[in-house]
């Protein structure tokens, strides 16, 4: 059996203030009431927004790791910093994808068209998804495509993990972890045909469909290849407590903010276990644990003239 150890993927937070790319600002387009989306995976609720508004593979790039086997046998695998890979439409391509966003909701929409030549969504142990080991530690998590979503919706740059020693103060660190800044990582198709939806912390509760909705479409099985359409919407938090709504702080998306936000896609082609690429939209390793390292995004008005008349 090759045992595989992960090293300097899950690397540590050191931020200076920056967001990825720099000197950059992408849009996040404003549906009016009347066009809010529905959580269905069609993409018709999306015809109407502007191509300037979708980001593809193009945009996107990704870890490159090197691998070693020790006197054990185990196979390390390492990040190679300062390097970046760009995605192989054959392998993994980002068709498209769009942010949205809906004052009276006050909700973030998402849509992404994705083909992959090896769709990984079933797993056996699902409900350890939702157990606090698995959220302190990341267990079970990974060996699955998955879509991440980093929210810091108040732009303050901060951390996502890493607040106290884990295993000295637990308590500590799940009271702030994705407080501030949320971690998702939204199962894509959903595991075992339900489970889409583990925020990095302890809270349970966000999957609630008053706070998250997701809907997807997509001719593929388990282990096939295919493209997958995939929406959801998610609710901002400048302090999402994992007590519960009542102790958390939601944000209010305003008109010409800019927020920070940026995705990766997590490919898992190979194995149950680990992913085998990470395509990052802000091009920045680090962008799953500190919003420093996110990409500005700013909530655009209305598009004059494309909802005009009865």
């Amino acid at each position: 059996m090759r045992l595989i150890t992960l090293f300097s993927v899950f690397i540590l937070c050191s931020p200076t203030f920056a967001h990825f790319p720099q000197n950059t600002t992408f849009k996040v387009f404003q549906f009016p009431d009347s066009h809010v989306p529905q959580m269905d995976g069609d993409d018709a609720d999306w015809s109407m927004v502007p191509d300037e508004y979708f980001y593809d593979s193009s945009h996107h790039r990704g870890m490159v790791f090197e691998y070693s086997i020790d006197s054990t046998g185990t196979e390390n695998r390492v990040l190679v910093p300062d390097t970046l890979a760009v995605p192989d439409p054959t392998d993994f391509d980002i068709r498209r994808t769009a942010v949205g966003w809906n004052k009276t909701s006050n909700r973030l929409y998402f849509i992404t068209e994705v083909y992959d030549d090896v769709w990984r969504f079933k797993k056996d142990v699902v409900d350890s998804l939702d157990t606090y080991h698995s959220r302190m530690t990341g267990a079970f998590v990974h060996g699955s495509d998955i879509w991440e979503i980093v929210i810091d919706a108040d732009h303050g740059g901060e951390k996502v993990v890493n607040f106290a020693d884990w295993q000295e103060a637990p308590e500590v660190e799940f009271r702030h972890r994705s407080a501030y800044a949320q971690n998702y990582h939204l199962y894509m198709p959903p595991l075992n045909g339900y489970y889409w939806h583990w925020l990095w912390g302890k809270a349970m509760w966000t999957k609630e469909e008053r706070y998250s909705a997701m809907g997807w479409q997509g001719d593929v099985e388990h282990l096939s290849s295919g493209t997958v359409t995939y929406e959801t919407y998610l609710t901002p938090f400048d302090d999402l407590h994992p007590e519960g709504p009542h102790l958390s702080r939601k944000h209010h998306l305003t008109e010409g903010a800019v927020i920070g936000l940026s995705w990766a896609y997590l490919d898992a082609d190979d194995s149950d276990e680990v992913f085998d690429d990470f395509w990052m939209h802000s091009h920045h390793p680090k962008m799953y644990c500190s919003a420093e390292y996110l990409s500005d995004f700013e909530l655009m008005p209305i598009e004059e003239g494309l909802f005009e008349g009865p």
